[in-house]
């Protein structure tokens, strides 16, 4: 199996045994998902796999499953130019509300469905926060902690308190990234704020 062919796009053709060691191993992983985004992004999703596997072995959530949601979170930022036209395609087909929504958020609710035909994947948690990592309407913790983990991993340099408050506690945390995250989809994006739901 040499790692270097591999991509999304030819995944399946392996056999399964194949698959499964990919999937389950997040260093061969992490070849695919360098391979699907810009170097910026990749460096970004490493970081956010960081930050929510030192949240979830704070709050008792599986660490390898924190570490994979934050590794594959922005799978869907494809480097290309016709980004838009992918994950409006992806849209209309599998969920056509959200085409009216916040187009920051189309590549989190493009993920669960491109990672499914794409890898054959199926971790419902790990979709479930790839899908609310962007505007999080499931209080789940692995989707709070990808959600916080999203918005301040380190390399955003964001100065404030969020990482320490939810070591402690997810849901105020979250609470307080949340009113900033409405207000920057409104105010600054001019953009209609879409609830979730996969």
């Amino acid at each position: 199996m040499n790692m270097d062919e591999i991509t999304f796009d030819n995944f399946m053709s392996l056999d399964s045994k194949s698959r499964r060691i990919i999937l389950n191993d997040p260093e061969l992983l992490k070849e695919m998902v360098r391979k699907n985004i810009k170097p910026k992004r990749y460096a970004h999703s490493l970081s956010v796999a960081e930050v929510s596997k030192k949240l979830a072995l704070c709050h008792h959530v599986d660490p390898d499953k924190a570490y994979m949601a934050g590794l594959l979170h922005d799978v869907c930022k494809f480097p290309d130019s016709d980004e838009s036209q992918v994950l409006e395609e992806y849209l209309k087909y599998y969920d056509p509300d959200k085409l009216n929504g916040v187009y920051g958020a189309y590549h989190s609710w493009v993920a669960p469905y491109y990672l499914r035909e794409k890898c054959n994947y199926h971790d419902s948690d790990i979709l479930n926060a790839i899908y609310n990592h962007t505007i999080c309407t499931s209080r789940d913790r692995l989707s709070l902690i990808l959600y916080i983990a999203d918005k301040r991993e380190p390399l955003r340099n964001v100065e404030d308190d969020i990482l320490k408050i939810a070591e402690m506690d997810l849901h105020k945390a979250f609470s307080l990234l949340e009113e900033d995250v409405k207000r920057y989809i409104k105010e600054v994006k001019n953009e209609r704020f879409v609830e979730n739901s996969l």
